[in-house]
């Protein structure tokens, strides 16, 4: 048996994972220990400027060292960790690197954006299978990015990250409290900005004309908590299936979210209190893509980044595709 730690450090939140593999579970399957979600936000003030601030890198260093804390206590005797956009994209990257490699001892491997998307459909893809003749579209909405991949049971094709996420919309539009007098006038402020940095979207959208949305763990995980509060999964080795939501309930949900103040969203059945500032960007850009074709129904995956790696590892390959 092994046991295995993966954390991901992403623009917003930090995320420890531990299992045990076992041969008698066989490739891509493992059972699950222990998991931490940390509400790090590293590219608070700094995601948009390239840079990562210094309070946020003690806060992340911080946060490392509570994880690290819980790989001791539960014994993990290898730990993988791996950063995305806002390490990805900043200058001063090195300090935290460094940081972590000097207190901890641990490697951080940051990893493009191609690699990250291609990690959250290996885990995504534990968790849905779709018809032979269905054409499906993978989100993840991050911080700092998000990545979309257009795929069927037969092949991945087309992957693309962009730098678009919740952290950033928020330093640019910097919208406080209500988003808009309404839900169309919020969405109608951020429409310019996403038509001009999700066209490519757009058109393989419209191309390759996908049928289902599968959200990725994350803000999927929000809108699926709040459209189905006291849902709750045990820990187990079995994966969990893809999970609906709703349309209809989406799309309301989508409004209020746009529409109500801070203090109405923290109110919400089933909103983490650390997602409700930036919710409504996470929602703007489901409903642009929603937009942009005919999809028809939305599931949501518990799996992402971490999922895939362990994925991978199960296999015996390497944590990230290309890396020898």
């Amino acid at each position: 048996m092994r046991r295995l730690a993966v954390i991901d450090c992403g623009t917003n939140t930090f995320n420890l994972r531990i299992v045990d593999f076992n041969d008698a579970l066989g490739e891509g399957r493992w059972m699950d220990v222990f998991s931490l979600r940390l509400p790090v936000k590293l590219g608070k003030g700094g995601v948009g400027k390239g840079i990562i601030l210094p309070e946020r890198i003690t806060r992340g260093l911080d946060a490392i060292g509570v994880m690290k804390e819980a790989v001791y206590n539960y014994g993990a005797e290898e730990v993988y960790i791996l950063a995305t956009s806002a390490l990805r994209d900043a200058s001063n990257r090195a300090e935290f690197v460094n940081g972590v490699k000097e207190m901890y001892g641990y490697d951080v491997n940051v990893i493009s954006g191609s690699a990250e998307a291609a990690l959250i459909q290996a885990g995504l893809e534990l968790t849905y299978t779709p018809p032979s003749d269905s054409n499906v579209l993978t989100m993840d909405i991050g911080g700092g990015s998000t990545e979309c991949i257009l795929w069927n049971k037969k092949e991945i094709i087309w992957s693309r990250s962009f730098n678009v996420g919740v952290a950033r919309m928020s330093n640019l539009f910097k919208m406080t409290d209500r988003f808009g007098a309404d839900e169309h006038e919020a969405y109608y402020k951020m429409k310019p900005y996403l038509d001009d940095s999700l066209q490519p979207l757009k058109v393989a959208i419209e191309n390759v004309k996908p049928s289902l949305l599968v959200g990725s763990s994350g803000s999927f995980d929000t809108f699926y908590s709040v459209t189905n509060p006291g849902d709750v999964n045990a820990l187990s080795n079995e994966h969990p299936s893809a999970t609906p939501i709703n349309l209809d309930r989406f799309n309301a949900l989508c409004g209020e979210l746009m529409y109500n103040s801070l203090k109405e969203r923290l109110a919400m059945s089933g909103m983490p209190p650390d997602r409700a500032d930036n919710i409504p960007y996470a929602a703007a850009i489901v409903r642009y893509a929603l937009d942009c074709g005919e999809i028809k129904s939305m599931l949501r995956s518990e799996y992402a980044l971490r999922e895939g790696v362990l994925n991978r590892l199960s296999r015996g390959l390497s944590i990230v595709p290309g890396m020898a």
